[in-house]
């Protein structure tokens, strides 16, 4: 290994492609900045002063970008030293950046169109603390950054000195090709997952989006809907009902089809792979990405359906590991769409002790949970809008109690899944409403048990329990108050009486 990074001591400069992936960087930067000048130029399209002002200033910023690339190429230099990694890089203002091994979380490697196209990678180094990426090196022959990386892993692994033998002789992630495949989405469990998306959000937008063009287009649109079909004279047309609905088939269409592309590109080739140390994630087509995750550092393991999933028995899995307070949760996270039940029993029985990780009696929260929610959402809002409803449509106002026996009907669901279950390993907190959301976290791990309880909840002598840990919190609701006491003193003598170490 020593003979193959001796390059490394020495200060190198990136892959000669990374010019051209910084130049990608500094336009998508200039687009951003410069819309405002390109909807003066739509606007002004007619003047040609204005035309050419805008072709100048577009010009300047091309030429611009490219020297920034380019110099930007021959300013960055990065090394090993002392076990540590050094940065220098800078055009017009230099800077200097030394981060030891130990500090070092995860290096991961990212891969776009242009990386794919001549074998390099975009490595990518996380260090505890920080709210992103704390050094990226935009360009790196595959070879070299997997060298690269396997070394300092290595090295980190000696520095901190592990307590086993086992873990002294062997990296985090090393060998990796030799891990065991648990996850592979073919092209059926792609389309299963783009199928079963959350369609509203983007439909939200792509309706006022469309419904607004059409406006825009013509504003004879509906009298062109009404020559159409005048032939039909028994038949009564709504010009307005037939533009909404044809929005609406359009939108579902255009977000039906984007949720499927998008799901492909960025879900493309999925691997999941277990290993002796971790788990390592691979996927992508256009954006290729790699990531890799320590087993001592995952805190929590979740997975959730929604209605179309629980059809195909699929769930998507989320795998959280240790994070500082300061560091953004979502570079934490790795989301995994398109697990099967036995795969995820496979991730949890090796992240966790196997024999801890079994089906236990499941505690349920206080039934004052679901009247309190029902009296909110529901009992109020339909007293309040039936009554002042009744002064206006009069007894028509009695349809606003098919509200409230709705919302009772969707709170009593809720109710019916909200439940914890908890041996001496592990606890898992269980939810969901129209799906089902279950939330697994290892009790050694918990850094901190809080019992809140509000003016209602002390007088009704309930409260809810908050666990935290390095990478988010589990909150269970409206338990007795003994019950949540007694639940806490439980946890945090496991915590207490547990000598293993999971940083």
């Amino acid at each position: 290994m020593e003979s193959t990074v001796n390059k490394f001591f020495t200060p190198q400069r990136q892959s000669k492609i990374a010019i051209g992936i910084i130049l990608i960087k500094f336009v998508k930067t200039t687009i951003r900045a410069m819309w405002p000048l390109v909807l003066s130029f739509v606007i002004g399209r007619n003047n040609d002063q204005i035309t050419s002002i805008i072709g100048y200033i577009v010009i300047g910023f091309a030429v611009f970008n490219l020297l920034g690339s380019v110099l930007t190429y021959f300013r960055f230099y990065f090394h090993i030293e002392e076990g540590a990694f050094l940065i220098d890089k800078g055009v017009l203002k230099r800077s200097k950046t030394n981060i030891p091994f130990e500090r070092i979380q995860s290096i991961n490697f990212k891969q776009n169109l242009l990386h794919q196209m001549f074998g390099v990678v975009s490595l990518e180094v996380d260090t505890a603390g920080a709210k992103k990426s704390e050094l990226t090196i935009d360009a790196l022959d595959k070879e070299d950054a997997e060298e690269l990386r396997n070394y300092i892993l290595k090295e980190k692994a000696q520095i901190i000195a592990p307590e086993t033998e086992e873990e002294r002789v062997s990296t985090e992630f090393l060998e990796e090709e030799s891990g065991e495949t648990i996850l592979h989405l073919s092209v059926s469990d792609l389309f299963k997952v783009g199928v079963s998306q959350n369609h509203l959000k983007s439909m939200g937008l792509l309706f006022a989006f469309v419904f607004s063009t059409l406006n825009e287009i013509t504003e004879d649109i509906p009298e062109l809907i009404a020559d159409q079909v005048s032939e039909y004279d028994n038949v009564i047309i709504n010009t307005g009902w037939i533009m909404f609905l044809a929005s609406v088939i359009i939108v579902g269409v255009i977000s039906f089809m984007y949720s499927l592309v998008s799901t492909v590109l960025s879900n493309y080739e999925l691997k999941l792979s277990l290993h002796q140390n971790g788990l390592k994630l691979v996927k992508g087509l256009l954006n290729r990405e790699e990531i890799s995750v320590s087993k001592k550092k995952i805190q929590i393991i979740s997975w959730s359906d929604n209605p179309i999933r629980m059809l195909f028995k699929m769930f998507t899995v989320k795998i959280e590991q240790a994070s500082s307070t300061e560091t953004d949760q979502l570079k934490s996270k790795i989301k995994v769409p398109g697990s099967y039940q036995a795969q995820i029993d496979s991730i949890a029985k090796t992240i966790f002790p196997q024999e801890y990780y079994r089906p236990e009696e499941k505690n349920k929260v206080s039934k004052l949970l679901k009247y309190r929610l029902f009296i909110f959402l529901g009992l109020f809002p339909t007293l309040i809008g039936g009554v002042i409803s009744y002064f206006y449509i009069d007894w028509q106002a009695l349809y606003f109690l098919i509200w409230g026996v709705a919302i009772w009907l969707v709170v009593s669901l809720y109710y019916r899944k909200r439940s914890f279950e908890v041996n001496d390993e592990l606890l898992k907190n269980n939810r969901g409403t129209f799906g089902h959301i279950h939330e697994l976290i290892q009790l050694y791990k918990v850094q901190s048990v809080e019992i809140k309880q509000s003016w209602y909840q002390r007088r009704k002598k309930i409260a809810t329990i908050v666990l935290s840990t390095a990478a988010g919190s589990v909150k269970i609701p409206f338990l007795d108050l003994d019950q949540a006491e007694v639940l806490e003193n439980f946890i945090l003598y496991r915590i207490e009486s547990d000598p293993r170490e999971w940083m």
